[in-house]
């Protein structure tokens, strides 16, 4: 069994392998963002290139990001403490695209990453994407091999991202570990 210590660095040396640049982790509390009481998802500190304000001198980033979770839109507060997925503070992994690729490279990269690294047997990996997505539907059946009826439809909540007015917003294919719990 790896440490989270071992699984993150394995995570990062994936994606610095894939050509990423490594992003140190942004503080709980946020510096220089009055929108924001604490840090709520890995992509906050990329906030100035997503809106496009800002730059970076890479296109591809990883981080570790420790979040806090608490308030808004994606808080999931009413599911915390009922299982042991939803949390107020948790570590978030992310490979980011800063313009540079989009769901090909992602989806086969995780799909890399879960069964070539991570050793996660195939037959309990599943994907969600969301019910208009036929991109990510058809880039999971041609890039990976995961079994077609392990990738599932679903709406705006489980599979729909948007933080907000003036935000980059759409679908978003997930992958999922089934534990038998």
């Amino acid at each position: 069994m790896l440490s989270s210590t071992e699984i993150r660095q394995s995570f990062i040396d994936f994606f610095l392998e894939k050509g990423h640049s490594f992003a140190a982790p942004s503080p709980v509390v946020p510096q220089n963002d009055p929108t924001l009481l604490f840090t709520n998802a890995g992509m906050n500190q990329f906030k100035d290139v997503f809106l496009g304000q800002g730059s970076r001198p890479y296109t591809r980033a990883v981080n570790s990001q420790v979040c806090v979770r608490v308030s808004g839109k994606h808080n999931d507060l009413e599911d915390v403490g009922f299982d042991g997925t939803h949390l107020t503070s948790f570590e978030m992994l992310g490979n980011w695209s800063l313009g540079d690729y989009y769901k090909k490279e992602a989806i086969s990269w995780a799909w890399a990453f879960m069964t070539d690294v991570m050793k996660l047997p195939k037959d309990r990996l599943y994907a969600s994407i969301y019910t208009t997505d036929q991109e990510s539907l058809g880039l999971w059946h041609t890039e990976t091999d995961i079994s077609h009826d392990h990738v599932l439809f679903f709406g705006d909540k489980e599979n729909f991202w948007e933080m907000g007015r003036g935000w980059s917003r759409g679908p978003v294919p997930k992958s999922h570990l089934d534990l038998g719990l």
